[in-house]
């Protein structure tokens, strides 16, 4: 059997953030994709040849929620998963779809759709990324308990690297149901940028969501601190979220204003040429206080490595296996403002034919592991395997 029929269920299909999603599913080689999810975000990432499957009924949106409110919200949201659920099989049979797959994206989403697993009499594959893995459980305890269930009841965990499959073995996930496979980027349509680079100048840029896992905190103090012994530097701040204003009200503090720009979010197709004009992408990425990690690891480094920028990054997470230390960019420890400083210094000290080796050894490190047309491919063999069992 190689042409599968999969259903990839979400919460909301699909954040710009959540590009990499996007790109994974598109590259599965001679799959029909069927995409059913609680909200979809119109326009966001419509391919013609995906199959969508959306329900009417929406969740009841109250702000300052009674118990009473919340309780009934949650009724509602039960009948209209049973009702979605039988309404998506009703319509796939009609339309004569076997599906062989469910595959669930975020841990949450398997525990929400297990009810449609079940009715479709299918194999379920779950892929944890971030968010889902610690903070969950963390501030909702119920979670421990639906996960422990969820790990019975489907049949793979998928994790983008060996932190995150960690981080599910000590949960209580069995060894056997556990599999690793990367995520990636469409590096052969990504260009590759030869940057010139002098001795005694440096331009950073983070682009993310403006969450406190990304680090921007760590970014500012450690260029702030850097100023002091490399003053032709330039930092650019890119992207939206809770975070934000706090990072703006410490720069406007610190005088940095005239060193430090912050621009709004950019869309996932201008960040290439976008790229272009820097030197380093810097991305600290760390456990925020309600355990958010990134789980894996920010594909955004995959995206600056591919176009040869190297990274300043840390040793949070699956990190390691998309930056190698040394050779495509250096990691330090998680919130290590003194050791991030001393990175920044040593790349804006860097000459132009040091940085070249940089920037090769990034672009052949995404090129050999993380091109999202093999790593689909390997997805692929996954499901193929699952069903031959």
């Amino acid at each position: 059997m190689e042409n599968l029929n999969v259903v990839h269920t979400f919460h909301h299909y699909l954040p710009n953030t959540s590009n990499w999603a996007y790109k994974l599913i598109n590259n599965l080689p001679d799959t029909k994709n069927i995409i059913v999810a609680e909200k979809f975000l119109k326009m966001n990432f419509y391919n013609p040849d995906f199959m969508y499957i959306e329900f009417p009924l929406r969740e009841i949106d109250v702000e300052n929620r009674t118990l009473k409110i919340r309780v009934f919200n949650r009724l509602v949201i039960e009948t209209r998963n049973r009702l979605y659920f039988s309404y998506i099989k009703s319509l796939l049979k009609n339309e004569q779809v076997k599906v062989h797959i469910v595959h669930s994206h975020f841990g949450t989403a398997g525990w929400n759709f297990r009810k449609l697993v079940k009715k479709l009499n299918t194999i379920h594959v779950v892929s944890f990324y971030g968010q889902d893995y610690e903070m969950v459980p963390f501030l909702q305890p119920v979670w421990k308990k639906r996960y422990k269930e969820l790990f019975d009841l489907a049949n793979l965990f998928v994790c983008e690297g060996n932190h995150g499959a960690k981080i599910l073995r000590n949960m209580g996930c069995p060894e056997e149901k556990i599999v690793v496979n990367r995520l990636g980027v469409e590096v052969e349509d990504i260009p590759f940028f030869k940057r010139e680079k002098k001795k005694g100048e440096l331009r950073l840029v983070q682009i993310s969501a403006f969450r406190q896992k990304k680090g921007h905190i760590f970014t500012v103090k450690a260029f702030e601190n850097a100023l002091k012994n490399c003053p032709n530097m330039s930092l650019t701040l890119v992207g939206d979220g809770p975070e934000k204003e706090k990072i703006k009200n410490y720069i406007y503090k610190n005088n940095l204003q005239d060193r430090v720009r912050v621009l709004k979010g950019i869309r996932h197709e201008e960040v290439y040429a976008f790229l272009k004009d820097y030197h380093v992408f810097i991305h600290p990425s760390c456990y925020a206080e309600n355990k958010d990690c990134e789980g894996g690891a920010p594909v955004a480094l995959l995206d600056a490595q591919a176009t040869g920028m190297p990274v300043i990054s840390t040793t949070h997470c699956d990190i390691p296996e998309e930056v190698v230390h040394e050779k495509t960019g250096f990691l330090s420890p998680e919130k290590d403002i003194k050791t991030l400083t001393k990175y920044i210094e040593t790349f804006y000290n860097m000459e132009q034919e040091t940085y070249d080796k940089f920037s090769h050894f990034a672009r052949e490190h995404v090129e050999k592991f993380y091109n999202i047309k093999e790593n689909a491919k390997k997805l692929k063999d996954i499901y193929l395997s699952l069903i031959r069992r």
